[in-house]
């Protein structure tokens, strides 16, 4: 009898094809990052850099002691819940709930502006509505993902 999750008795080497692919997204994260300091820099409208900074560094502080910490401890509770089902749909469940609880603190901001605004074009749509419709494609991605899998033959852990 096996267990839900067996580790390989050899870790596997890394392609040269992931290696080159790790090296190129890497680089298009830094080179947008790049291009987002550039944009900051030279934008004549932005005469707040001190609130600025607040904002990224609360947004900095906000992801390390709500957003990490809440993602670990849902993950090793689910990781560790015997019996159930197999770590590959765990791990994919996981990534789906850290893809919403990510776009839920995106959509935070607007979700808890007061209303109604004295401009109306400010913030004009319904964000929860929003917010609902992503948590729908995030579920329903993670069940085609899964069911994929399950299709392919890989559903036996």
């Amino acid at each position: 009898m096996s267990t839900a999750f067996e580790p390989p008795p050899v870790a596997p080497r890394t392609g040269r094809v992931v290696t080159v692919v790790r090296l190129v997204l890497g680089a298009a994260g830094l080179a947008g990052i790049g291009w987002g300091v550039v944009g900051v820099r030279d934008d004549p409208f932005l005469r707040d850099r001190v609130g600025l900074a607040k904002w990224l560094v609360g947004g900095l502080v906000l992801h390390d002691a709500a957003f990490a910490v809440v993602v670990f401890v849902v993950g090793a509770v689910v990781m560790r819940v015997r019996p159930g089902p197999p770590a590959w749909v765990r791990r994919t469940v996981l990534g789906g709930l850290a893809v919403g609880v990510a776009g839920t603190l995106i959509a935070l901001p607007a979700l808890l502006r007061p209303l109604p605004t004295q401009n109306p074009s400010v913030l004009p749509l319904d964000y929860a509505d929003g917010l609902a419709i992503v948590w729908g494609v995030v579920v329903a991605g993670t069940a085609l993902v899964v069911g994929w899998r399950y299709a392919r033959g890989r559903g036996r852990g």
